[in-house]
This record gives C-alpha cells, structure tokens and sequence, in this order.
C-alpha cells in the first residue's frame, strides 16, 4: 500500500519510521540514514530544529508528550522540504504510534493524520504464522485482540480501512478510493509504482525486488488442512461478527485451559 502510494507525483512514502532508532538502511542506498543521501538531509534539518539527530527522536516509548510533538514535527517537516511532497506516508503500525499521534494532534500538532488500516483475513495472515512453525494459539488471540484494539482506537477518527484481499484482485479502484481520501487524484503511473524512487527505512521485502506485479496470494487454501481453516473459521469468529463481548468470552473461556499444568502420566 506504501509503495503503490509513494509512485503518486505528491506522496512520498518514508517506510516505518520508528525503524529510524535503529539505523535500519534505506531502500534507495541500501545505506544508514546518516549516510544517504536524501536522509542526511532530513537529517541535518531536523537537528537545526530541534538539536537531535534521527535515531535521538522520541518516535514511539517516550513519556514526554511535548517532546514527542516537537521532535514529530520537526521530522514531518524535515521530510516535506527535502523531499518537496506534502503528504507523507509513514507505515510504522503500531497502535503505540497512532494513539500518540492521535494525542499530539489534539494538542496543536502542525501536521494533519489519516490513519490507513490496511487488514488481511485471517486466513491469510495465520497460514504465514504457520509456515513459520509457530502454535496459532496465540497468534489467533492476538489477531482479534488487534482488530478490537485498532477498531477502539479509529473510533470516531477519519479513516480509511482497506481490505487486503480487494486490493490485490483490483489496485486500481482500491488505489483511487485512497487517493481520494488524501484529496488526490489517483496517478496511472502508481500500478508502475516500481519506477518511483523508494525511500522507505524498514518495511517489507518487496521493496527490494525488481517486479511491480500485484497478485492475490490464496495459498492458504491449499497449504492449511480443513482442521486448522475449521479451528480458524470459529476462533475469529468474534472479528467476523464485530463482537468484542464475544471476544471477551471467547478468551475466559479458553483461559482455564490454557493455564492447566500438564499432569504426569
């Protein structure tokens, strides 16, 4: 979603800035952010503003609400004049971020947010947890716990929620639906979003390869037995039915189970 925004004339995509902390390389030097071109510009404009490099901002875990306002924007600010786009896509989701955003917007921050919850099913998301040889015990807990977590915080908050699934089978409406939510036009030269210069710090693998081919991966169809599609379908019931209460339930119930030392034969 990053990548197909970051091709449009006016965005530009900067990848998952908390990642910034941790001197994790750009994608268009393959280089540490003191040491690229374009964000040792950034940069030295922000340690103008504020006296502190990139990996000294409070991004994410600070206490300090005031400092986490000024150093943001001051980074935000940093990143639209060197970069010459007004709308800036950062992609670090994580609920921690958003909700301190959030705060700092409230608090007169000089920077506008659309959050953007980008959701895949779970189907999807659980077999790539699987092929990494993990018990979906808790990554099914924490996919609910997520979608009521991230549905808490974007109440009332203009958003925009995209379906990972309609996205892949068609970008294009998918992608204009977007644009317009940003008071853009959606640009042809996004669904070639492989030719834009990538700036991004952290973030997918894809932002590496060569090919700008968008497919919808269903290999979870073949690849999970009709057991664990069964465990899968019941288990995230309560995201299909929007039920947090059945989510509540759902997890006291599955608790004593969970917590019942195994007995010795």
């Amino acid at each position: 979603m990053a990548l197909l925004m970051n091709a449009h004339s006016k965005v530009i995509s900067v990848g998952e800035l908390k990642q910034l902390l941790h001197h994790q390389t750009c994608t268009c030097h393959g280089l540490p952010p003191e040491k690229c071109p374009f964000w040792s510009q950034v940069d030295a404009r922000v340690y103008e503003s504020v006296g502190l490099h990139l990996y000294e901002l409070d991004l994410i875990d600070g206490d300090d609400d005031a400092k986490f306002l000024r150093d943001n924007e001051a980074l935000y600010m940093a990143l639209a004049l060197v970069s010459g786009c007004s709308i800036i896509v950062d992609s670090s989701k994580t609920l921690r971020r958003l909700k301190r955003l959030r705060k700092a917007i409230g608090d007169g921050a000089q920077f506008d947010l659309i959050p953007i919850n980008l959701r895949r099913g779970a189907f999807g998301t659980l077999n790539s947890v699987r092929r990494k040889g993990r018990d979906l015990s808790a990554p099914i807990d924490g996919y609910c716990k997520s979608f009521f977590e991230t549905r808490k915080q974007l109440k009332n908050v203009h958003h925009v929620d995209i379906q990972y699934e309609y996205l892949a089978r068609n970008p294009r409406r998918e992608l204009a639906r977007v644009m317009g939510e940003m008071g853009l036009v959606f640009e042809e030269s996004q669904l070639q979003w492989r030719n834009a210069v990538i700036r991004d710090v952290g973030g997918n693998r894809m932002r590496q390869g060569s090919s700008d081919l968008i497919r919808l991966d269903e290999s979870w169809r073949r690849e999970l037995n009709w057991r664990l599609k069964l465990r899968i379908l019941i288990q995230t019931l309560p995201v299909r039915l929007r039920s947090r209460l059945l989510f509540r339930l759902w997890r006291r119930w599955l608790k004593p189970v969970k917590d019942t030392p195994k007995l010795n034969p």
